[in-house]
Order: C-alpha cells, then structure tokens, then sequence
C-alpha cells in the first residue's frame, strides 16, 4: 500500500508521537549528563545487509543487543524502494518502539542530484527526495541527509543547490524534518561553501550534517566547529584504529572537545567505514572512544 494523500499522512503524526528528543534545539548546560547520545549509521553494516546477514527490519533491534545502541540512523538502500510502502514503514516503526529505539534520520543516496546543472535533473531529484521526508516524518526522524555533490563553478553550484535543497525544505515545512547536507565530495567538502549556502537558504528546515572524516583536504577541525550550529547530529566517522584504541585519522580528543565546547545537543552517530575489520568491533571502539572522548572533555 503506497502513501497516497500526504496532507493526511501528516495530519495524523502527532508531535508527541514522533518520539523526538525534549532537547532538540533547547540550549543544555554543557555538563548535563543528558546531553549527547551516542547514535550509530546503518551504512556501517552495509557489508552484513548487502550480504543478507543483516536484514532491515532487523537492524533496529540488532545494534541495541550487539551495542547497546538506542538512537540509530538508516541509509536509503537497505528500504529497497519501500520507503513509500505505508505497512512497511509502519512496521519498521512498530518495531523501533518495541525497543525502545529512537530514529534519528536517512542518509539518503538518489543517484539525482539536488544540484544538478539541468533543472530538469534537480525537478526529478526534488521529486523523488520527497518520498524520504514523508518516510523520515512517519518514522519520527529529525532529519534527511542529502547529497549535493555535482561541483564545478563554486557560485553558480551554490545556486543550483539553493534552488534543490531550498524547494525540498518548503516541502518539509510542516514536519520536523530538517533537510541537511553532509560534505560529501567537491564544493560540499568546503565548509566555507556549506556555510554560503545556509545564508542564502535562510531556512528552518535547511541544515548541515558535520562528518569527522568528510571534509577532503579543509581543516576538519576548523569546519567541524564552523557547520555545528547547523547540525541536527553530528558523524563520528573512523576509519581506522591504532593499538590504543585512537582513531588513526582524526584526534576524537581534540574533535570531541569542540563538540563538547560549542551549543550543540543531541547524537553524535557512529559510522565505521574501516576496511578489513568487523564492524561490530568497529563500532565498539568507535564508541568506547566517543565516550573517553566526551569524558576527557569534560574534566578539561
């Protein structure tokens, strides 16, 4: 059964039922205990799910017994197109609460792109991204990440983005979802970049998804610390570990810190991507450094 008449989909989510955190967007004192979650993205398993070790419906359920994980994150390939598929939805929903479990958002990956040079290109990818704020909305995700990754000319790509992202945050208003961008590739790896098209959206609903090991050859650091205001969550990214357990790309201490000293509350999401190496243990160390790191900051 598809999701035909989205005024009355919407209609019937109720605030409260969304599950959202009571402090998404309330400013926290920066000690309090409740603070940050630690989140975990399914594209860490995509490995166990391509396979068909894991399955979809399974996933909820799967990081809150190996990880003891109960705010997650989906990717947009595991729903194999039921994102507009009302039971199958409802079901994933269904199995979330029996858990306990908070959905967070969708990495969403459409092979159109929200900045493509061709409005055409952009009216397809603008139409086929609404399908995943209706999903995210039903399930009670605070956001979508999308893609804006075409390039070239850093100002007329800027535009195209504006127009894409912009016309699939009017459509979100209404819900709670934030559409955010993640730097993912070309002009959106450049924070200065995300920033720019932030001012020009001016919009509630527009946002940016800060990843630890996305920002290519900029400061990551600096542009951790630059796109936080915008973050519903942030993306612990690790790709690799040394034999003390630190991540062998990014100094979490140091990333870690900035979280903890900026205004930002709420999931900090796992996302191993280490090559070679099981991703259950992966995410156990990602984790265990997330929290020395959180405490380290703390006590400093």
């Amino acid at each position: 059964m598809k999701i035909q008449n989205r005024r009355l989909f919407l209609q019937s989510l109720a605030i409260g039922s969304l599950g959202l955190p009571l402090h998404y967007g309330i400013p926290q004192e920066k000690s309090d205990s409740k603070r940050f979650q630690i989140g975990i993205q399914e594209y860490t398993f995509n490995r166990l799910l391509r396979s068909g070790k894991l399955k979809h419906l399974d996933y909820p359920a799967f990081v809150k017994k190996v990880l003891e994980i109960e705010h997650i994150e989906y990717w947009s390939r595991p729903f194999e197109g039921q994102h507009k598929d009302r039971k199958f939805v409802a079901e994933l929903k269904k199995r979330t609460l029996a858990e306990g479990i908070q959905n967070v958002l969708i990495l969403v990956d459409e092979k159109h792109e929200l900045d493509h040079e061709k409005k055409s290109e952009r009216d397809l990818a603008v139409d086929l991204h609404k399908g995943w704020i209706d999903c995210a909305a039903h399930l009670g995700c605070s956001a979508i990440r999308v893609n804006c990754r075409m390039g070239g000319d850093p100002k007329e790509n800027l535009e195209r983005a504006v127009d894409g992202v912009g016309r699939l945050c009017e459509y979100a208003k209404g819900t709670p979802v934030k559409v955010v961008i993640e730097p993912h590739g070309r002009n959106s790896q450049n924070p200065d970049w995300l920033l720019a098209v932030m001012k020009e959206l001016d919009h509630s609903h527009a946002g940016i998804l800060p990843d630890f090991n996305n920002f290519g050859s900029y400061d990551r650091y600096g542009a951790v610390e630059k796109t936080l205001p915008f973050a519903p969550a942030v993306c612990a990214k690790a790709l690799q570990f040394d034999e003390e357990g630190n991540e062998t790309h990014t100094d979490y201490y140091k990333m870690l810190k900035i979280v903890y000293e900026s205004d930002f509350a709420g999931v900090i999401s796992i996302e191993f991507e280490g090559h070679g190496v099981d991703p259950i243990l992966g995410s156990h160390l990602t984790k265990e450094l997330i929290l020395r790191g959180l405490k380290k900051a703390r006590s400093s």
